[in-house]
């Protein structure tokens, strides 16, 4: 289609969307991104946060949750691949509260909370650190904690 932006979600058990839109602004790990048709072919790294399938006037059309991954951009096509989707409007606070105190790993409690932090307004970005020599070593931070553990 002109003028458009084929989006296609994939998780490891396969495709879960294809879908045509304006344009998709996806979380990146340094900043949202906006993916326009005809834009130079990119690749990304994806955060937690929420991606968004925008109508021509940039309203939200449909929104999703995502647990980070990457993106792929060429052609008019955005390739996301990532672990795991949740529709914005399937999980209320009560849910994802639940699911975090419910999680048993670092990864599922990020991604939960900020679920959590989402619902409450609160933008946040999230980073995995995997430095051989920091005592952090695996840990999940989010930006902030990074930024002074890196500041140190």
């Amino acid at each position: 289609m002109e003028n458009q932006v084929e989006l296609s979600i994939v998780l490891p058990s396969g495709e879960y969307l294809k879908e045509n839109a304006a344009s998709v602004l996806l979380p990146a790990v340094r900043a949202d991104v906006d993916i326009l048709p005809e834009r130079a072919p990119s690749i990304f790294v994806l955060d937690y946060g929420v991606l968004q399938i925008l109508n021509a006037d940039g309203t939200p059309k449909k929104r999703y949750f995502i647990k980070s991954g990457t993106a792929d951009v060429a052609a008019n096509k955005c390739l996301v691949m990532t672990s795991e989707v949740v529709p914005f409007d399937d999980v209320s606070a009560t849910v994802a509260q639940q699911k975090l105190e419910e999680a048993d790993n670092d990864d599922d409690r990020l991604f939960y909370q900020m679920i959590l932090n989402q619902q409450k307004g609160i933008r946040r970005r999230y980073l995995r650190t995997f430095s051989a020599t920091s005592q952090n070593e695996g840990k999940v931070l989010d930006y902030d904690s990074f930024l002074e553990n890196v500041s140190k």
